[in-house]
């Protein structure tokens, strides 16, 4: 390892004694957090006076009156900041020299051009061949596509979910947050660890690269399969939809007495997991009432389920949309998780910090942060290691505050390489 070894915030993570140099603006953000929480030293290398993304919308306003971008702030927490002049021959020198002692490094394509990515990647692998040079770009490099421009938008359709979302009947409709962003940063992180391991195991550095458009396509699930298996393409829906490989439509998002629930009852696949989901809503339904013989005369959920007509379907689905409409979410999930009753609450963003669930496992950390004036929580421990736990958040950096230090330990000048 050629990496310091410093643990900035404490614990013994899994990536404890690697230090990887960040160059983003949203996707490398987003791997350099993954990797931070592992326990790695991650260095965010920025422009003079912080980067870009530390303003970008939507923003929160701060105690001091200053505003910071939401995005910025959830995805750069446990990271460590150096400004450098990477425009100039002295600031690129200091990045080289940096790069001698870094393990791996994550950039993306909306912070730099694919001329200056490949600049600093051919500063930083002739100083360091065993460095893992990780870069995020929308289709990945190589022609025709590598210099195509590409938003998160773009990259979502392109992928595929926007031939998933929204009603069939209505144009598609993009998922709120920038999901394909997100995706391709975790997947970058995911094989930065990959060829850093394989680094530590024979030496060897490695270049990575990273297309947002593939990584969103291998999120599409059972979409892909529904087609080499069936030969049938999925169809858009929202609440209602034809479910995999079903000739009929069938709702999955129902209406409950204090909000609703994402629940597939009838036909869509699932096997015998579906068929004994189903025989406990039904063996409920009958305690209250609820026993008409339309919900037992057929095996719904058996070989003969694809073949469901619309008709029988729609009247099976309102014997169940009455009875789903006299509980709670509360009363639904207290029975379901010990049955093994297939329904899940739709929740907003409250119900999420207050599941009683992530409530207790401790989900959620309470990060003081004094500099700000700020007290948030953060989602913490996504997985347990008993040997190495995940790093516990700490706050995110000013603009170079850890350049004196950092650089100081090269022996370098602390100024960032503004000449």
């Amino acid at each position: 390892m050629t990496g310091t070894g410093l643990d900035v915030v404490g614990g013994q993570g899994p990536l404890t004694g690697c230090r990887v140099l960040e160059l983003s603006h949203r996707a490398a953000a987003v791997a350099g957090r993954t990797l931070a929480d592992l326990g790695a030293e991650v260095v965010k290398i920025e422009p003079p006076g912080g980067e870009a993304s530390r303003a970008l919308a939507p923003t929160a306003p701060l105690p001091d009156g200053q505003e910071i971008g939401l995005f910025w702030l959830a995805f750069n927490v446990s990271k460590r900041s150096v400004t450098l002049a990477l425009d100039t021959t002295e600031g690129r020198r200091q990045f080289a020299e940096l790069a001698r002692t870094a393990d791996v490094v994550v950039t993306d394509f909306e912070r730099l051009t694919l001329a200056e990515n490949d600049r600093l990647a051919d500063l930083a692998r002739r100083a360091n061949p065993a460095l893992v040079w990780t870069e995020i770009w929308p289709f990945g490099r190589g022609e025709p596509f590598e210099a195509w421009p590409a938003g998160d938008l773009t990259l979502q359709a392109l992928g595929g979910h926007l031939l998933l979302n929204g009603d069939v009947d209505r144009p598609p409709v993009r998922l709120g947050l920038p999901v394909a962003l997100l995706q391709g940063g975790a997947e970058a992180a995911s094989a930065a660890v990959m060829a850093y391991y394989h680094r530590l195991r024979t030496g060897q550095g490695q270049r990575v690269d990273v297309s947002v458009q593939e990584c969103i396509t291998w999120t599409l699930l059972n979409t892909t399969m529904t087609w080499q298996l069936l030969q049938r393409e999925e169809v858009r829906g929202g609440a209602v939809r034809k479910e995999r490989a079903n000739k009929f439509y069938t709702r999955l998002v129902w209406p409950v007495a204090d909000g609703f629930v994402q629940f597939g009852p009838v036909g869509g696949g699932g096997g015998v997991v579906r068929e004994r989901s189903y025989a406990a809503l039904v063996a409920w339904m009958a305690e209250d009432g609820i026993a008409d013989p339309l919900l037992t005369e057929r095996d719904w959920n058996g070989s003969g389920q694809f073949d469901v007509s619309q008709e029988d379907y729609d009247a099976v689905s309102e014997l169940i949309a009455g009875f789903l409409a006299t509980k709670t979410i509360d009363e639904l999930m207290a029975r379901a998780v010990p049955e093994r009753i297939l329904l899940a609450p739709v929740s907003d963003v409250a119900q999420v910090l207050d599941n009683p669930h992530l409530v207790t496992r401790g989900f959620f950390e309470l990060l003081d942060d004094p500099s700000r004036g700020t007290s948030l929580r953060y989602p913490g421990e996504w997985v347990r290691m008993t040997r190495t736990p995940l790093r516990p958040v700490s706050p995110a950096p000013a603009p170079g505050q850890d350049t004196a230090e950092i650089l100081g330990a090269l022996g370098e000048p602390a100024d960032g390489g503004a000449a």
